[in-house]
C-alpha cells in the first residue's frame, strides 16, 4: 500500500494517531507531504521519529526549505538570540522570514540537541524530495507540497526548480495533467472551497490534503491504492 499524509505542522499527537490508524506494514510506503515542522510544539520530535522509519518518504515543504537553509548556519548557537546575532544580510533576513512562519519552538528545540543529533536532523532535511511520482491502483500520482509553479504542459518534472514545488500557488480550477493526479498540501482546503472545510478536496485532477491540522483542524491521509481517506 502507498499512503500520503498531509501537513503535520509539529502536531505529534495527530501524527502518532494517524500512524496508528494507518498501521503501515514495513513493505508499505508512507509519503509525508511537507510542512512537517513549525506552528506546533513537537517538530523536532516528529523529525526524529520519521528519520528512523525506513518506509517514510518525506516531501519538501516551505518550512523544511527554510530549515535546511538556516539550521546549518546556527547549529553552534546556544540560544535563539545568539543565533540572531550570528547572521547578517540575506541569512538574517531568511531567519527573520522563517521566524515569521512560527518556527521559534522548532529552532529552540533544535539548539537544545547535542551535536550528533543536530547533524542528523540537518542530514535528514537534505533527504526531503521536492516531488515524488508514484503509481498505485493503476493510476499515476505526482506529489508536491505546494503544487507546480510556472507549469508548462509536457515539461519534465525534473526541469522545474525546487522552489517551483515548494512555494507554488496552485490553480485548483485547472487540470494540470491529463493522465495523472496532482496531490498537494500547503493550501488549506477551506481556502480552495468553503464546502471542503475539514475535508480533502478532490476535483479537476487534484487531491488537496491540508485540512488545517496546524490550526485545530484535521490531519488527513489517503491510501492511493484504493483512494481511501483517513482523518484524525
Amino acid at each position: 500500500m502507498i499512503y500520503v499524509i498531509g501537513d503535520i505542522h509539529g502536531n505529534k499527537e495527530k501524527y502518532d494517531e494517524m500512524l496508528t490508524k494507518l498501521s503501515p506494514k514495513d513493505t508499505d510506503a508512507v509519503f509525508v507531504l511537507g510542512d512537517v515542522i513549525d506552528v506546533g510544539e513537537d517538530s523536532v520530535e516528529i523529525l526524529k521519529d520519521m528519520m528512523y522509519r525506513a518506509n517514510i518518504y518525506p516531501v519538501l515543504g516551505e518550512h523544511e526549505y527554510m530549515a535546511k537553509k538556516i539550521l546549518p548556519l546556527i547549529m553552534n548557537a546556544k540560544s535563539l538570540d545568539e543565533a540572531k546575532d550570528m547572521l547578517e544580510g540575506d541569512d538574517k533576513a531568511d531567519l527573520d522570514k522563517w521566524l515569521s512562519m512560527k518556527s521559534k519552538k522548532t529552532i529552540s528545540d533544535f539548539l537544545s540537541l547535542n551535536e550528533e543529533d543536530k547533524e542528523s536532523i540537518i542530514d535528514y532535511l537534505s533527504e526531503f524530495q521536492p516531488f515524488e511520482e508514484v503509481e498505485a491502483g493503476g493510476k499515476t500520482f505526482v506529489l508536491a507540497h505546494a503544487g507546480i509553479d510556472n507549469f508548462e504542459d509536457g515539461k519534465a518534472l525534473d526541469d522545474y526548480s525546487e522552489e517551483d514545488f515548494v512555494f507554488a500557488k496552485t490553480d485548483y480550477s485547472k487540470v494540470y495533467f491529463k493522465n495523472k493526479y496532482l496531490i498537494t498540501g500547503h493550501t488549506p482546503t477551506v481556502a480552495i472551497n468553503q464546502k471542503f472545510m475539514g475535508k480533502v478536496y478532490s476535483k479537476n485532477g487534484h487531491i488537496a490534503l491540508d485540512c488545517g491540522a496546524a490550526y485545530g483542524g484535521k490531519l488527513a491521509a489517503i491510501c492511493l491504492d484504493a483512494l481511501k481517506l483517513t482523518y484524525c
